[in-house]
C-alpha cells in the first residue's frame, strides 16, 4: 500500500459481503432429484468461481460467465447437462425475481461495523442486476454503507476502473485514500488497481497462491490488518 493514509474501505458484495443462497439452490436440486450437502455447495461454488476468474484471465469471454458458471457448480453435483440447463434458467429467473447472492457471509456483517467504529468510511462498489442495495439491506447491512455503486444501475461494470471512479467521486475521495475487497482476481484485483486503488483480495479457500495482492482468508482479518500497516 502507497500514498497517504487510508481513510476508506470499499468492498464487492457477492462472495464479500453476500453469499450464494446455498440453502435454496439445495432445495432446488432436491426438487429435481439431486441430493447435495451444503458443504459440497460451497466447494463447488469456489472451484466454479476459481475456474471461471481462470478462463477470463486467460482471455475468455465474460458473457457466459454466469451459465458457465453453474454449470461447474451442478455438474460436481452430479447433475446431466440437459436437466442443468433447465435448472440454471429457473436459478436466472428466481436471480431477477428476489435474488441469488442474498446471505451474508459469517462475521461480515460485525466486520462491517468494527471498520466504521474504527473511523473508517465503507462502500460498496458491485457487480450486480439494479438491487444489491436492497439485498444487502435486507442481510443485515441496512445503515452501514455510504455508498453503494450497482454495476446495473450505472452503466459499467468491473473490471472498468470507471465503476470504482463513480464510487470515490460520490465519497469525494482520491484512488490513494482507499483501498478495495474483492474476490475475483480478474475482475476485482485487476479493476481496482487500474483505478488507482490498493486492491486485497478476499480468498475464503486459498485458492489463488499466485496472485500478486494482499489476501485475506477472512473479512474478520481485515479490520486488524489494516491497523498492522497504519
Amino acid at each position: 500500500m502507497s500514498g497517504g493514509p487510508v481513510r476508506a474501505v470499499l468492498l464487492d458484495a457477492g462472495g464479500v459481503l453476500l453469499d450464494l443462497d446455498y440453502r435454496l439452490l439445495q432445495r432446488l436440486l432436491a426438487s429435481r432429484g439431486t441430493e447435495a450437502s451444503l458443504d459440497d455447495l460451497s466447494t463447488s461454488e469456489s472451484i466454479a468461481r476459481t475456474t471461471i476468474d481462470r478462463r477470463v484471465r486467460e482471455g475468455g469471454r465474460t458473457s457466459q460467465a454466469w451459465r458457465e458458471y453453474f454449470r461447474i457448480i451442478l455438474a460436481r453435483a452430479s447433475v446431466a447437462a440437459a436437466p442443468a440447463e433447465e435448472i440454471i434458467d429457473a436459478l436466472a429467473e428466481t436471480h431477477a425475481r428476489v435474488g441469488l447472492w442474498t446471505v451474508a457471509i459469517d462475521g461480515a456483517v460485525e466486520t462491517v461495523r468494527a471498520l466504521r467504529d474504527a473511523g473508517y468510511r465503507v462502500g460498496v462498489v458491485s457487480n450486480a442486476e439494479g438491487r444489491v442495495a436492497r439485498d444487502l439491506d435486507g442481510a443485515g447491512y441496512a445503515g452501514l454503507f455510504e455508498v453503494v455503486v450497482d454495476s446495473h444501475l450505472v452503466g459499467v461494470e468491473k473490471p472498468d476502473p470507471a465503476i470504482f471512479r463513480i464510487a470515490l467521486e460520490r465519497m469525494r475521495l482520491e484512488p490513494g485514500e482507499a483501498i478495495f475487497v474483492g474476490d475475483v482476481p480478474s475482475v476485482d484485483v485487476a479493476g481496482a488497481r487500474a483505478a488507482g486503488l490498493a486492491p486485497v483480495l478476499l480468498d475464503r479457500h486459498d485458492l489463488y497462491a499466485e496472485v500478486d495482492a494482499p489476501r485475506l482468508r477472512t473479512l474478520r482479518d481485515l479490520p486488524r490488518w489494516l491497523e498492522a500497516r497504519a
